[in-house]
């Protein structure tokens, strides 16, 4: 049936992937998506609109992949899994949560200053982030006092500059260690560093609370950065830390770990064993997703999760 003027998909049809487009419209034949199908079509606001597609996305890849799909299963709590997927006599729910794009989505003017603290010998990736409107001799103040900050900084600290009059100029932050020589640098958000990954970690709580009993469940969240990968990290792990140890070697006495404040903290959340995170284009005909396992356990899964949604089958 052909899509109408008050339809969803004919009002973002220009921001979606043709291919994956035309794939999701022939889903009005089918019983076990065609509902899918038509909450697309209903969903006249766009960020409602982005939630479903980012669902139609997944559920596009599984069924490629042949798995047999049911949408909005309901548990006995009341509440509802956004797909059942079956394979192989397999059987798993995927529960899919979105970061909004917040106010990235607007275009940056990156002031060539910063790309000094690149040249940093520090095997780290490092967010930082400016007040709108900043000077010349501004950007210039921060960028010095961020470079003599990361001279001495460790992982997970963080310094906000100031002008002499009070006035914040901006912020960095050591996130995370990284296979690099000198200073990897990030986008940050004007509103601090820490809420995207206080965010990712409300999404994975919401969809725990949505988990099938007794059954294996799988956690994706999608965002709109490349970055973000390493907010999903702490959320799920924890904060990165430096830890001194004088049992090692030295010059091996100070290694990276994870604080106590991640998602999988200890034994808290048994039941969730898996989770994902992808980078959401709606135009783009493609999912690419970082897949963590929490244990060894449930190895054909694993191998079906690895087939599924990652190019090569091998984790990141």
């Amino acid at each position: 049936m052909p899509a109408s003027n008050g339809d969803g998909l004919t009002l973002y049809q220009r921001d979606l992937d043709p291919g994956l487009f035309e794939r999701v419209q022939s889903w009005q034949s089918r019983r076990d998506l065609s509902g899918l199908l038509e909450r697309l079509r209903g969903q006249m606001q766009r960020r409602p609109f982005m939630d479903a597609w980012v669902e139609a996305v997944v559920a596009d890849r599984l069924d490629r992949m042949g798995c047999e799909l049911a949408i909005e299963v309901p548990t006995p709590g009341g509440r509802t899994c956004d797909l059942r997927v079956r394979r192989d006599g397999i059987e798993f729910y995927v529960h899919i949560k979105r970061l909004h794009a917040g106010r990235r989505t607007r275009r940056i003017r990156i002031s060539p200053r910063l790309r000094v603290l690149e040249g940093i010998e520090r095997p780290w990736l490092v967010r930082v982030r400016w007040a709108e409107g900043l000077s010349d001799a501004d950007m210039q103040e921060l960028v010095v006092r961020c470079s003599e900050f990361l001279h001495q900084a460790r992982i997970g600290d963080e310094l906000t500059v100031r002008s002499e009059n009070g006035r914040e100029l901006g912020g960095i932050r050591v996130i995370a260690p990284w296979e690099g020589r000198t200073v990897s640098l990030a986008i940050g958000l004007p509103e601090g560093f820490q809420e995207r990954g206080e965010r990712i970690r409300r999404l994975m709580e919401r969809a725990s609370r949505q988990f099938m009993p007794k059954s294996d469940n799988l956690i994706l969240v999608a965002t709109p950065y490349a970055d973000d990968i390493a907010d999903f990290d702490t959320a799920l792990l924890g904060s990165n830390v430096e830890r001194w140890d004088p049992t090692q070697p030295p010059g091996q006495r100070m290694n990276w770990g994870r604080a106590d404040d991640g998602f999988w903290k200890g034994g808290s959340r048994d039941s969730s064993r898996f989770m994902g995170w992808f980078r959401f284009r709606p135009n783009a005909d493609e999912l690419r997703c970082t897949l963590r396992f929490r244990d060894s356990t449930r190895p054909a899964l694993r191998s079906l999760l690895l087939a599924c949604f990652t190019p090569d089958g091998e984790p990141d």
